[in-house]
């Protein structure tokens, strides 16, 4: 294997353990406990360190499906190391849904808005600050002056005055923002 072939495999590698783990953490997968593994059908992809220190990610030679495999071993956990020369008795296997780079940028654009929740809240109360806002400036005014004479209205009721033009300004732009955001 020539010298950027080696680059190449490493950088497909680490796409495909990016993709792995955004896939798993979607839930985009099945997980089995199998009783044997045939490792020959795969490729090893595992980029770094394991998944979770435990997996490791093979692809399918034929089907590119990707596999996260780790062999389960009783009693492999001493006091300082873990012991090499055990055999698994079975092989915890998450096979990950097979998504083209098409379907996944779609998955990953779904998951932006299915997982973000803060934002809906965020604009929503955005709409009610404004409106509270209005009408305490508005109820403060009209008190101030009915009970003092017009000219202390705008000493004390300058800034709240100043605030809501600033988000009457603001809150149209916020508007479109959020409706983009919705949209995409």
């Amino acid at each position: 294997m020539k010298e950027y072939e080696k680059l190449l495999f490493e950088e497909r590698k680490r796409k495909e353990t990016q993709k792995a783990v955004t896939e798993i953490k979607l839930g985009l997968f099945e997980q089995k406990e199998e009783q044997s593994f045939d490792f020959t059908a795969y490729t090893k992809m595992t980029y770094g360190k394991k998944y979770k220190g435990l997996y490791d990610l093979y692809q399918h030679n034929e089907t590119f499906e990707l596999a996260m495999v780790c062999p389960l071993i009783e009693n492999n956990k001493n006091d300082y190391n873990e012991r090499k020369d055990l055999t698994p008795y079975a092989y915890d296997v998450l096979y990950i849904e097979y998504l083209d780079e098409e379907c996944y940028k779609f998955v990953l654009e779904a998951a932006i808005h299915e997982k973000n929740l803060w934002i809906p809240i965020a604009y929503h109360l955005a709409i009610v600050l404004y409106i509270l806002l209005f009408v305490v400036t508005l109820g403060t005014s009209i008190y101030l002056i009915t009970k003092d004479s017009f000219i202390n209205v705008p000493l004390f009721c300058g800034s709240m005055w100043g605030a809501v033009v600033l988000s009457t300004i603001f809150l149209p732009i916020l508007m479109m923002k959020y409706h983009k955001f919705k949209a995409n």
